[in-house]
């Protein structure tokens, strides 16, 4: 039989090692939580980045899309021009139809200023394709914000669930997420 003594020792023997176990649960926990919240913020830093980046090229896209226009206007203008030239020459006495036929042709020439109305189709061309393809990349940046915007709720809700599997999730998301920027942006420097 069990002194009381050595039951009270075998009790307290047995608290202890239920303390032990609660206290290295507490600092796995807390571990974990470290972790999540060191990758919280290195993939809000990496969120900014792609975010500052992405909305700089929606920038250009609208830019281009500005001057591309205001190239087609000035194209247009130049146009209209010539047509009023033409349909005055038709009227015109036979010294200033010459005149002016000569006006409406010279609009078509190109000049040192890239004046001419070809080489302002080409012009607005050239910048309406710029602005699509800034467009279309900030679109793939906007992809990878959104992954790391989703990365970083996923993580929140990790730390509360203490789930390790909701975090590699996470992990992977914003791992692709990175991964798209970074190729976004290799492609568009090569």
């Amino acid at each position: 039989m069990l002194e009381a003594s050595e039951a009270n020792e075998l009790i307290d023997e047995a608290i202890e090692r239920v303390e032990e176990r609660e206290a290295k649960t507490v600092r796995k926990e807390r571990k974990f939580r470290d972790r999540l919240s060191l990758l919280v913020g290195i993939f809000a830093v990496c969120l900014a980045v792609v975010h500052l980046v992405g909305a700089g090229l929606l920038r250009e896209n609208v830019v281009q899309t500005i001057r591309a226009s205001d190239a087609y206007n000035y194209m247009q203008a130049k146009k209209v021009r010539q047509v009023v030239l033409q349909v005055g020459a038709v009227s015109a006495p036979a010294a200033e139809r010459d005149k002016l036929l000569a006006q409406a042709h010279a609009l078509d020439l190109p000049d040192a200023k890239g004046h001419g109305i070809g080489q302002l189709q080409e012009a607005a061309d050239e910048l309406s394709a710029d602005g699509i393809r800034a467009g279309k990349v900030g679109e793939r940046y906007e992809w990878a914000e959104t992954a790391l915007q989703m990365a970083i709720v996923l993580l929140s809700i990790a730390m509360i669930a203490s789930s390790r599997m909701i975090a590699l999730g996470a992990c992977v998301i914003a791992t692709s997420a990175i991964a798209l920027a970074a190729a976004t942006y290799l492609h568009a420097i090569g």
